[in-house]
């Protein structure tokens, strides 16, 4: 194989010459020889005329001068010039890239059978094969007399470890004193392959990889990829483009495969959806998603198990579902429905086992856990309104029917006397720190913010105090009226608003006038990745089929022109309407944290149009978005500090903005130039070195780093 692999990769001729050429700066240099041929014959013909009566060494003589300055105006046109080139050697290379996956270290028995022996133990991983290879076997020797080789791995991205210089040939003899004339050579610094190989990744992408390589290393003189590798691809596009694109790039790519041409039997639970907290009594969703291989319509038994953190023991069996896969690698949504009566923290196990017994699997069931925390407080909620939009009635409805959250309104328009679906009518925004802190999360349909200012500001300034220093959730929803005022405000309007324009995630556009009549059709929804990963998005328990409604759903009329998101806000959704943005598509859903609190941003007042598919989307929708704006207060936890992630959940590969507010033991803020954060495993292993986290210069006690998932 070694000689083989050698002979597919031609070797690219690597030498090196210099020269020099005689260049001329100026373009269209043969309409600039005509032009002077014409000027050089006129010249000719009027010198005769003017000299027909000189002595002909007269004649010869000015003719000459004549000639010679037309002459050098040619040569300083034409811009002659001498350039010198070189060319550089530069060795054909040959990248080897080696499959760094979890599915490398499976060890392929029936490759090695035991013949009645206990060999388990000495049954090598794939890992362990390439490993051998590219260790013990001439391989790399072999390409390397022709060629430089890069050492890289992939798996969800990739890696390069090593490059391996051409070996250069050697005079066949040397006399003494050359010899003792050239200096040792320093020892080459040994590679540790088991390190360079070692299965790390979750994901492989092979397509994506293999992409990667060409387009960042392609060039005249990469001969070829050896792709050493299972033969999985799981993720990411399919190898075939990657394929395509190396034979228009003539770089030639070479499998090789590694383990059993047999696929494994495995059963695995690939994933637990369940929220991190809940209230007590209300009723919640544990997803479990089961996938399997060489199993295909194999009945299964998965359990759902639960104990109170302070039980003793193991988990008790609360639920139990018999279900069969369907297609290897195709995951079964198994969802379990639990309604918690006692607050506190609680564990869930899920449990997955075959029906029949199947000897290619381990005996022991296939389990995972995840804690959820019960809370014994209902969800505080003032919802603020300029006017009795549509919206606003039926989110006041949809709370005032949740057992679990108190509902107080404020109708603008309203008088008193008025009747309103809620726990309480105020008729005045609070104006103390007692009457606003009680409150989780508030909702602003299109207020008119003039009038809850008032004269010196102070509720604004509360406001802001409220959502930064207490973690309060504010939705924002723009409307046609009050939020195209604040929109188009004058600069001392704006001034006495900057703390409620700072608030919001988006620039608000305020060149833009409105009009009514273009609005004649809905315009579908175009989400961002952040908006198809958020789970509080999802009008389903599966996020394939929310993705469907959502596409389902014929969008939208009218959306508030932006000028865009401010620096930190997450974007998860835009209008598509092209007429209704000049400086792009206006925002439609987008979020920021602002020190311990968060802020969502709505652009459109028309979400019941939802209702036309069905009421149950439109009232998930705007109970997991109060939950999602109103949990910094639930989870504060501790009183002297708050960790703020965007999201739950991230892709491998991806890196985790996380951020925090810390106060001292006076209850003062936290003083410090960086504070240092420790980041495990499940498993309780350092996931990486301390991070740390650098402390905000215009926010006391907030501090902000990243890593990487």
């Amino acid at each position: 194989m070694t000689e083989g692999l050698a002979k597919l990769f031609p070797d690219w001729p690597s030498w090196g010459s210099f020269w020099s050429t005689l260049e001329f700066g100026r373009e269209s240099r043969g309409l600039w020889i005509v032009g002077f041929v014409v000027v050089f014959l006129t010249a000719t013909w009027l010198s005769r005329r003017d000299t027909r009566s000189l002595h002909p060494v007269w004649k010869i003589w000015l003719w000459g001068l004549r000639t010679g300055v037309l002459v050098a105006l040619l040569i300083i046109a034409l811009a002659p010039q001498e350039r010198k080139s070189q060319i550089e050697p530069e060795n054909s290379r040959v990248v080897i890239l080696v499959d760094t996956s979890a599915s490398m270290s499976r060890q392929d028995k029936d490759l090695f059978p035991s013949n009645g022996t206990a060999r388990s133990a000495a049954v090598p991983s794939r890992a362990d094969l390439v490993r051998t290879l590219l260790e013990k076997s001439p391989l790399l020797d072999t390409l390397r007399k022709t060629h430089d080789v890069s050492i890289e791995t992939f798996d969800s991205q990739v890696a390069r470890h090593q490059v391996l210089r051409k070996i250069e040939s050697q005079p066949s003899a040397k006399t003494p004193e050359t010899a003792a004339a050239q200096p040792a050579a320093a020892p080459a610094k040994p590679i540790d392959w088991g390190e360079i190989v070692r299965p790390r990744g979750v994901e492989t992408r092979l397509g994506e990889a293999l992409l990667a390589v060409i387009r960042e290393q392609g060039g005249e003189t990469l001969s070829g990829i050896v792709a050493i590798t299972d033969g999985g691809n799981n993720a990411g596009v399919d190898p075939v483009s990657a394929a395509e694109l190396a034979v228009a790039n003539k770089v030639r790519l070479i499998p090789v495969g590694v383990g059993s041409t047999k696929k494994p039997v495995t059963l695995q639970l690939a994933e637990i959806q369940a929220p991190t907290h809940v209230h007590i009594n209300d009723g919640f969703t544990i997803n479990a998603f089961v996938t399997g291989q060489g199993l295909a319509r194999q009945p299964i038994v998965v359990e759902l198990l639960s104990k109170g953190e302070q039980e003793e023991g193991d988990p008790v069996l609360i639920q139990s579902r018999d279900e069969q896969l369907i297609e290897d690698g195709v995951p079964i949504n198994v969802a379990f429905e639990y309604v918690p009566s006692e607050a506190g923290r609680r564990l869930f196990r899920v449990r997955v086992r075959p029906v029949n017994k199947i000897a290619a699997l381990s005996d022991d069931p296939v389990q995972d856990d995840v804690a959820i925390e019960v809370i014994d407080r209902k969800t505080r909620v003032l919802l603020v309104a300029g006017g009795p939009m549509r919206d606003y009635q039926l989110v006041r409805n949809l709370l005032h029917r949740d057992k679990t959250i108190d509902v107080d309104v404020m109708l603008q328009t309203g008088v008193p006397g008025i009747s309103q679906e809620s726990d309480n009518v105020i008729f005045q925004f609070p104006e103390t720190r007692e009457e606003l802190f009680v409150y989780d999360a508030i909702v602003a349909f299109d207020p008119d913010w003039r009038k809850i200012r008032g004269e010196t500001g102070k509720t604004l300034d509360l406001l802001s105090e409220w959502v930064f220093s207490q973690a309060g959730g504010l939705m924002l929803v723009a409307a046609e009226v009050n939020t195209t005022s604040l929109a188009m405000a004058n600069d001392t309007v704006k001034q006495e608003m900057a703390k409620l324009l700072e608030l919001y995630p988006v620039v608000l556009d305020a060149h833009r006038p409105i009009d009514d009549d273009e609005f004649q059709q809905p315009w579908p929804i175009e989400f961002t990745r952040e908006g198809i990963e958020a789970g509080f998005l999802q009008l389903t328990e599966s996020a394939a089929t929310s993705a469907a409604v959502w596409k389902e759903f014929p969008g939208v009329y009218w959306c508030f022109p932006t000028d865009g998101p401010k620096a930190g806000a997450t974007v998860y959704a835009k209008f598509t309407d092209p007429r209704s943005g000049a400086r792009g598509q206006p925002i439609l859903l987008a979020s920021q944290y602002f020190g311990a609190g968060r802020v969502l941003y709505l652009g459109s007042a028309e979400l019941w149009r939802l209702r036309s598919l069905e009421e149950d989307y439109y009232d998930r929708l705007w109970i997991k978005m109060l939950r999602e704006i109103g949990q910094g207060r639930l989870l504060r936890g501790t009183n002297r500090g708050i960790l703020l992630l965007e999201k739950t959940q991230y892709p491998l590969g991806s890196t985790i903005q996380v951020r925090t507010r810390l106060l001292d033991p006076q209850f003062k803020e936290y003083q410090a130039d960086r504070v240092t954060m420790e980041v495990y495993d499940p498993s309780g292993k350092p996931l990486t070195p301390a991070l740390s986290l650098l402390a905000d210069k215009t926010r006391p006690g907030h501090y902000g780093g990243a890593f990487v998932a």
